[in-house]
């Protein structure tokens, strides 16, 4: 199967990895855009979870990753719910892991446990996505889903260039089994980018204003009783068809649009990276060299 991304470029994909694509499970990223719900005022932020997850994939596959860290990769974020983090804004779950908690019951459709065991794999070496520190390693250090989910958001909105993406990959390597970067220059970048991303795209007027307006619509609906959190396990679309049963939804943004929303706030995740680079076998964070 060929695919192509927009940052990695064309690769071929067989076996296990193809396989799990293939599912109903993973098929559903398609409709989970990446951004949550800014693509209902901002059209151009439609990436999604499934081109996420495939990225991050290659991205672990790029930095030599065996096959199990791939698969990793592939299904870190298969149990995402509907407009991805909206859900923990309506929950209000500081830490923005609920999809988290459905990670191990998502794991268990049966098509996912018949393909990893047809490659000799079982689910129970998926579970603890920690074990695998190049796709998951705590902040503030790098790791393959946080540098994907940075660099394609931001080429997203077109304030990096492919270019500058190429030049940042050829400054990553493995050391002891995480992510690492060559010099500084490159972890003054991508620290430069990751800040932006944060305070210019995730805390950005536009991105908080929807997510409130989302959260206020979704609990509008669930006090009706046409809208519950199982809805959220279905993806984007389905939960707008939910949303429209109760009341019309753009009409609805554009009124509670029209409301004064200064004073309200999203009390979203802290995020700040301090990178790790290599330096004479030793590795320093950023933050030591400054």
């Amino acid at each position: 199967m060929k695919y192509i991304d927009k940052i990695y470029g064309e690769f071929e994909l067989s076996g296990v990895i193809k396989e799990l694509i293939l599912t109903s499970s993973f098929q559903r990223l398609k409709k989970i855009h990446q951004g949550g719900p800014i693509f209902l005022i901002n059209p151009q932020v439609n990436q999604t979870r499934f081109e996420h997850s495939i990225g991050v994939m290659l991205l672990i596959k790029k930095l030599g990753g065996n096959i199990k860290e791939q698969i990793a990769g592939l299904i870190h974020d298969i149990s995402h719910t509907a407009f991805s983090h909206l859900i923990d804004y309506v929950l209000e779950i500081e830490e923005e892991d609920y999809h988290e908690k459905r990670y191990e019951k998502v794991l268990q459709n049966q098509e996912i446990i018949n393909i990893l065991k047809q490659y000799g794999f079982e689910v129970s070496e998926f579970l603890d996505l920690e074990q695998y520190p190049i796709l998951e390693y705590p902040l503030p250090n790098l790791s393959a889903d946080r540098i994907d989910y940075t660099l394609r958001d931001l080429f997203q909105i077109e304030h990096i260039s492919e270019e500058e993406i190429n030049t940042f990959l050829e400054g990553l390597q493995v050391f002891e089994n995480r992510i690492v970067l060559k010099s500084d220059q490159y972890a003054r970048w991508f620290q430069s980018k990751y800040n932006f991303l944060v305070t210019d795209y995730f805390e950005a007027k536009d991105n908080v204003e929807i997510n409130i307006i989302m959260k206020k619509i979704i609990k509008e609906c669930m006090k009706k009783g046409t809208v519950e959190i199982s809805d959220f396990h279905e993806d984007d679309f389905y939960l707008i068809e939910k949303i429209n049963q109760s009341l019309n939804l753009k009409k609805r943004i554009a009124e509670i649009r029209q409301e004064e929303l200064e004073h309200k706030k999203l009390k979203t995740k802290n995020r700040s990276v301090d990178p790790e680079i290599l330096i004479d076998k030793s590795v320093v964070k950023l933050s030591a060299l400054n």
